[in-house]
């Protein structure tokens, strides 16, 4: 499923955005020891009374010259912290394109499986006279027809969970998260919680800042807490919603596939004996 290999791709961002918050944690202005010091004018072959900034903690050290500072986020108390709200947006984006990509490609599948028992959504499709001319035209008709369909569903946002619900219905899935915990093995309600609080936070973020309402608690900077472990915990359930989810829509798509052959034999063998048929009445 290319979604799937799509939100592989982009997910690795946000690990990537967790390993940093690790990587950088505690991080904190120290003095270089002279002999370090003069090892690294050295080695970038500078004069020895140059100025080197340096930051380090029991993982990694940051070295710079006096001409490009250190940036003061990596030091001071919750200045990491945008790492993590970082790390919100680009898992709950890579979660609402992985649906709608798995949508937009499995769409012309799920038109010619449902036909008139197609969901609402697709139902509501008006073509244009100029979209059935160009059908007819065209040397492959179901390209064209893809084409013109997927003008309908670019990437929208998933406001809830329930978003989630509403498209995997239009895959023809029912009881999405049911499925979803027999496949990861994951209590269903506890997923849908987790990713249900990435949704949410990521809005807050995206709308708010994240500045905390009226009455909640605020860090240091004025904005609503974070923490490795809770962010962590719901960028992980990401990935096993999508890694899940995405056997489900694709045992849903081959279902719809096969009833398609069925329907094209039954067509076929129909075709055949109205032929036989009228050989048949013909001296």
């Amino acid at each position: 499923m290319e979604a799937l290999i799509l939100f592989n791709q982009n997910f690795a961002v946000a690990e990537s955005l967790l390993q940093l918050y690790q990587l950088f944690q505690g991080l904190s202005h120290a003095e270089l020891s002279e002999q370090l010091h003069l090892a690294i004018c050295a080695h970038w072959k500078i004069p020895t009374n140059t100025v080197v900034q340096h930051a380090s903690n029991d993982s990694v050290s940051v070295l710079a010259r006096s001409t490009t500072k250190i940036p003061e986020s990596l030091t001071i108390d919750g200045g990491l912290d945008f790492l993590l709200r970082q790390a919100v947006v680009v898992a709950c984006t890579c979660i609402e394109s992985f649906f709608w990509d798995a949508l937009r490609e499995n769409v012309l599948t799920i038109i010619k499986a449902r036909r008139s028992g197609a969901d609402d959504m697709l139902k509501n499709i008006t073509l244009k006279l100029g979209d059935y001319i160009s059908i007819q035209q065209y040397d492959d008709p179901d390209l064209r027809l893809r084409q013109i369909i997927l003008k309908y569903f670019e990437r929208g946002t998933l406001y809830d969970t329930n978003s989630i619900d509403r498209i995997t219905q239009v895959m023809t899935v029912r009881n999405f998260w049911t499925e979803v915990q027999k496949i990861c093995g994951e209590d269903a309600s506890y997923l849908k919680q987790l990713v249900g609080d990435l949704i949410y936070r990521r809005n807050q973020i995206a709308h708010r800042a994240d500045r905390p309402g009226d009455g909640e608690e605020a860090d240091g900077h004025g904005l609503r807490p974070i923490n490795l472990s809770w962010t962590n915990a719901r960028v992980q359930a990401a990935k096993t919603l999508v890694t899940a989810g995405a056997v489900v829509i694709q045992a849903a798509i081959n279902r719809l596939e096969a009833d398609i052959q069925a329907a094209r034999e039954q067509e076929e063998a129909q075709r055949l004996a109205r032929e036989t048929a009228a050989k048949g009445g013909n001296p």
